[in-house]
């Protein structure tokens, strides 16, 4: 037998692994740190290993902050240093993304033990896709019912839609009929996420929030709304106290129905490490963001190639408005007072006292923004400075610390979709990047790297968020696992 038939039948052959065991991970541990000149694992290099994998952020990020959180999907570590030039750093990580991404996915909601039907309207569309790939195994809710448009409506799921996620359609939906986006389709359903195109979400949702329908838009139609509340999970989820006020205006038999509205995606990205400094250090005077945003914000097709290819486009839409509106409302507080209220039949003026969104005006909030489309697919890198109220103002170390320590009430709440880490902090003077860092945590948190002081205001920053994840049918989701945890959802 010549030696290439011998390689060929070497390569044919197959063969069941042997299960590995803990050992087995340590030799090759102690192989590997050979080539980079590492001396061997003592007795204890194995529990070293894996309390470095569990105390790490990820290998990538080199973040000093301890996590419970999932490493990033990398395997060594290079450290560069006077005192251990050349040294190997080995984490214990998978490769392949967490599918996912806390360790809350099996908890039972607190209400039943039953599954709580849910629907999602602009089922066929880039949004609606993504939420159907965020519930295809959640804990909580089960889909029950999909919407879409009249030339949809009657086919199963799988031949209505064109697929753009980059897993397969779930397998629970494929053979679902699609029905048109009425709220008697949606009957059994205790929730439903709208990822509908915003030239018909309004009155659509407005139906179904008369129907008794919790509804999680994530439509641009209702966000500035005074009753509706503008919520970005990570950062003002208490403001779903203002749900009954709107029911009560809206109409007397408004028992369990609603609309919740989540945050452009540029805004949601940003607002997250804003609301943690808020947090640890008082309010902000002035904040300047320039955003490099992802092509995939723009939808789908979006942004044609002739225009985005080796190319900047230093204008989106009503963008920069948005996001300098939407940083006061969601940063902002409610505030009572007493408002001439006309009642729901029309009938009657009378004084009550009414909660409304101070839009941040206990401590006014100016904010400039300026907004550039980039031929990246997902991710929205943003470069923020602020200046704060205090003075002295804290130093890049303690802004460090207090965005690494940020802990949302969504997350302490034990919302499964929310991260392990809602902020995490990269050292590197290079990091975060979207390539590198957008699927971290799924998606669900933000990064943030390059922490200084800056010459004009006090302190600047860069933070990367993933637009289609936090930045839109994540951060649905998980209002809607808050009001569930809330009692705001009615079960």
């Amino acid at each position: 037998m010549s030696m290439s038939d011998a390689a060929r039948t070497t390569t044919t052959r197959t063969r069941t692994p042997p299960k590995r065991t803990f050992s087995d991970v340590e030799l090759d541990l102690d192989q590997l740190a050979e080539s980079f000149d590492v001396p061997p694992s003592t007795s204890s290099s194995a529990s070293s290993a894996m309390a470095i994998a569990s105390s790490s952020a990820s290998a990538s990020s080199s973040s000093t902050f301890a996590s419970p959180c999932p490493p990033h999907p990398a395997t060594i570590l290079i450290t560069d240093s006077p005192a251990s030039r050349s040294k190997a750093t080995l984490l214990l990580t998978s490769k392949q993304k967490p599918k996912h991404p806390h360790p809350r996915t099996s908890m039972q909601h607190p209400s039943s033990s039953a599954p709580i039907k849910v629907g999602v309207l602009g089922a066929t569309g880039t949004v609606g896709q993504r939420f159907l790939t965020l519930l295809a195994a959640h804990p909580w809710f089960a889909v029950d019912a999909l919407g879409a448009s009249p030339r949809s409506a009657g086919k199963k799921y799988k031949d209505a839609v064109s697929w753009k996620q980059s897993t397969p359609i779930p397998q629970g939906v494929r053979d679902v009929v699609v029905r048109e986006c009425r709220p008697e389709n949606f009957a059994q359903c205790k929730i439903v996420f709208s990822g509908l195109d915003a030239d018909v979400a309004g009155e659509i949702e407005e139906a179904f929030r008369a129907a008794n329908l919790a509804v999680f838009s994530n439509a641009k139609n209702f966000r500035r709304d005074p009753h509706v509340p503008l919520i970005v999970p990570l950062v003002n989820p208490h403001h779903l106290s203002i749900i009954p006020q709107q029911q009560a205006l809206f109409s007397p038999a408004l028992t369990s129905g609603f609309i919740v509205t989540n945050a452009n995606c540029s805004t949601t990205g940003y607002v997250i490490p804003l609301a943690a400094m808020e947090k640890a250090f008082g309010p902000l005077e002035c904040v300047m963001v320039t955003t490099l945003q992802a092509i995939s914000g723009a939808g789908y097709p979006g942004v044609p190639s002739l225009d985005i290819l080796d190319n900047v486009i230093p204008y989106i839409s009503g963008e920069e408005e948005k996001i300098e509106w939407e940083t006061l409302k969601i940063l902002g507080g409610i505030s009572t007072k007493e408002s001439e209220v006309t009642s729901a039949d029309g009938q009657q003026v009378v004084k009550k006292e009414v909660k409304t969104f101070d839009m941040h005006a206990a401590h006014p909030l100016r904010v400039s923004a300026s907004c550039n489309r980039v031929p990246v697919i997902d991710g929205h890198t943003e470069c923020v400075s602020v200046r704060f109220a205090r003075r002295p103002p804290p130093s890049p170390q303690q802004v460090r610390e207090a965005l690494a320590a940020y802990t949302p009430e969504a997350q302490a709440l034990g919302c499964p979709s929310a991260p392990c880490r809602a902020i995490v902090v990269h050292e590197e003077p290079d990091r975060p990047q979207p390539r590198l860092d957008r699927y971290y945590q799924d998606g669900a948190g933000v990064s943030v790297g390059r922490v200084r002081q800056c010459q004009v205001l006090d302190v600047k920053f860069v933070v990367l968020a993933n637009n289609v994840s936090i930045g839109a049918a994540t951060s649905s989701i998980i209002n809607a696992e808050y009001a569930v945890l809330k009692n705001v959802v009615q079960l």
